[in-house]
């Protein structure tokens, strides 16, 4: 750090009781997700000690351990910054790693390994010769639970599994650490999460001049609380006020994560061909609130121009029989893909912005820091430590060297899990790197995950491998797609997590100006422990519990995992359609970064075209959430400018975020409760 600013380091003492810390969360957290998910409901696929939703990657233990630290300030009198961030990266690396989404849950190495006993004849002797497969009668143990873990037999599983998770980490967080100056020190990308956390941990540690802006922070406090508490209150009690209704109407339905279903019976639906609903829920407009305003305008803007195309094309002959369906089949194309006006022609918007899109963010962040690149290299190539890198946790040169190496490492890992040459590529390059480098900005930008969600385009590099479904299914089938399309299915899912972990957290010990060799170590070391810790937890209690109490992934072949099979395949439009889709994608956002770069002027910033057109924030039905905030924003900076939004806008953010994460843990409590006393 510079030499004007008192840097913080993180206490060599604390290592081993922040191990011993993040060793105990992630088993208390994988139970607790175990129980909660026995309860089912809301309980299941709402509330989470892990990450919530597709496109809310917040990790909420590290919120949790920074609420439930706040007594201990009367204790000692103050809480150290390093202490409050060092609590944050190991809860951000249990909720991620430790415990994970609900999904996440189990998925690997349990309920992988469940496949074993619905695969067909034919194929299962393939599946039981892989090293990382529990024997079958071992298997067949988890169906009822209340037997003792088989470790030895288990043991395979759990650790193909954690390196899963620890090779693409490694890869990831080694990207991350080289793009960390270009992105944090020079563009100042945002990462929305990580100012409304770093806003609690200034009041937690007891800052001074922070008193005549707490009541705004405890008003966002009280009302995402409130709110929570009232949906809560909702599944418990049949009798509860249903007052936001969340219980769905004779029109409509509302998941648990607070997305609306509109039914094709609803005034809308009926009429308007891309009506996918809309989100209750509090949390994508508080995150959402912290993004750039450009990046929300053109986010709803996007919206409506693809909501009067998608029109246009009904009445030019397309979508026939999107009336008879309710939003859920319009988005993802369950009827099938020619109705969807996300997924089928004339627009493709799926191939257009998850293909073409993608690419596009990644090569022009490549490109905009062309002569940044350029210099990181030449100062790897001279060696030593220089003035630019005075502020770096790590030289260039080993950077550099990380990310060789990981790259080498995942590529052994691939190889080891039966991929070839040509799909090993496309997992690193498409999957480990394009992929993730535009998902980690766009994050950033905007605090939307808005490449999450499996269904059908991610394979697309393959295509170029298998234009058309092979005659057999062999391992480099199935795991390349296990790793493409499952791997990035949720923020939690392996492929992205270490990425996102590593930036967010570096993020977060540049605003407390902690150490930031002392973050990514620390990072590192609670990821290791959170990943084997939370595995083994998972094989534990399944064993225990059985997968007849507690829903898990995994009652289908091996050979249909999760978008696996030739038909899934098939269903999606042929390999010119995607890359024409793709190219197409490609220059539009392209064309967007060049006019932003040419015209000052210019609205419409490219990232809004994504989140407008993206998988995950129309399965969310967010766009609703990114006007909502985007009015609340405009009319903070218009009525009092930027001191209103710092000193109002923010503090109201960060309250009922961490608001929010009070109430997961408040509800998992009661799903506790109901889990063995059913009330």
């Amino acid at each position: 750090m510079s030499e004007e600013v008192k840097e913080f380091r993180i206490s060599p003492s604390l290592l081993v009781p922040l191990i011993i810390l993040t060793a105990v969360l992630s088993f208390i957290g994988t139970v607790e997700i175990a129980l909660n998910g026995s309860v089912g409901g809301a309980f299941m696929c709402r509330y989470a000690w892990g990450t919530v939703s597709k496109t809310m990657g917040i990790p909420i233990m590290s919120l949790l351990v920074i609420l439930l630290a706040f007594p201990f300030k009367y204790l000692r009198g103050r809480l150290s910054p390093s202490m409050l961030v060092s609590l944050y990266i190991v809860g951000a690396a249990v909720a991620m790693y430790g415990i994970g989404h609900y999904e996440t849950f189990a998925c690997w190495p349990v309920g992988f390994a469940r496949t074993l006993l619905y695969t067909e004849p034919e194929f299962l002797p393939v599946a039981e010769s892989w090293w990382w497969m529990p024997p079958h009668d071992v298997v067949e143990l988890i169906v009822a639970g209340g037997v003792a873990t088989d470790w030895g037999a288990w043991s395979g599983a759990i650790l193909f599994w954690s390196l899963y998770l620890l090779v693409f980490y490694l890869f990831g967080s080694s990207v991350m650490l080289l793009f960390r100056r270009r992105w944090l020190d020079i563009e100042r990308v945002p990462f929305p999460y990580v100012i409304a956390t770093h806003e609690l941990i200034r009041r937690v540690s007891g800052e001074r001049g922070l008193e005549k802006t707490m009541k705004w922070f405890i008003i966002g406090f009280v009302i995402a609380l409130l709110f929570e508490i009232q949906v809560t209150c909702t599944y418990v009690w049949p009798w509860w006020p249903d007052l936001l209704a969340w219980r769905g109407t004779a029109v409509d339905e509302t998941s648990p994560q607070g997305c609306v279903c509109i039914y094709p019976n609803d005034p809308i639906e009926s009429t308007l061909v891309w009506w996918p609903g809309y989100t209750k829920n509090i949390l994508p407009f508080l995150v959402y609130y912290l993004a750039p305003l450009d990046v929300l305008l053109s986010a709803w803007v996007f919206f409506l121009i693809v909501v009067i195309l998608a029109q246009i094309a009904y009445m030019m002959g397309y979508y026939t029989g999107v009336f008879d369906m309710g939003s859920a089949c319009r988005i993802l194309g369950w009827a099938g893909s020619d109705i969807s006006p996300l997924f089928g022609p004339p627009y493709y918007w799926m191939w257009v912005t998850m293909i073409g899109g993608t690419f596009a963010v990644t090569v022009m962040m490549m490109f905009h820091a062309r002569s940044y690149l350029a210099e990181t290299i030449r100062l790897a190539m001279r060696g030593g430590r220089s003035p630019e890198e005075a502020n770096e946790p790590f030289t260039y040169r080993q950077i550099y060297i990380f990310i060789i190496l990981s790259a080498i490492i995942l590529l052994a890992f691939c190889f080891s899990a039966g991929l070839s040459i040509g799909t090993s590529l496309a997992v690193l390059i498409v999957g480990a790197f394009i992929n993730t480098v535009a998902a980690a900005y766009v994050l950033g930008l905007s605090g939307c995950g808005y490449i999450h969600e499996r269904a059908l385009w991610p394979s697309w590099p393959l295509r170029f491998i298998w234009p058309t479904a092979p005659q057999n299914y062999s391992a480099d089938w199935i795991m390349s797609h296990v790793f493409m399309h499952t791997g990035l299915n949720h923020v939690t899912h392996g492929v992205q997590t270490g990425a996102y972990l590593t930036i967010q957290n570096l993020k977060m010990g540049g605003l407390a100006k902690i150490n930031l060799r002392d973050v990514f170590i620390l990072t590192t070391i609670a990821s290791i422990i959170a990943i084997f810790v939370g595995n083994a937890t998972r094989v534990w209690i399944i064993n225990l519990l059985g997968v007849a109490r507690v829903p898990i992934w995994g009652s289908c072949s091996v050979t249909q995992w999760c978008d696996n099979d030739f038909e899934r395949y098939a269903q999606a439009p042929p390999a010119e359609f995607q890359f024409t889709a793709g190219a197409a994608g490609f220059l539009i956002t392209m064309i967007l970064f060049l006019l932003r770069a040419r015209f000052v002027w210019w609205p419409l910033h490219p990232v809004g075209f994504i989140l407008a057109t993206g998988v995950a924030p129309n399965w969310m039905r967010e766009w609703n959430a990114m006007l909502g905030a985007w009015i609340a924003k405009f009319l903070t900076l218009r009525v009092g400018g930027s001191r209103a939004y710092e000193e109002y806008g923010v503090p109201f953010v960060s309250g009922g975020i961490a608001g929010y994460a009070l109430s997961n843990l408040i509800a998992y409590l009661i799903g506790t409760v109901r889990f063995f006393i059913p009330f």
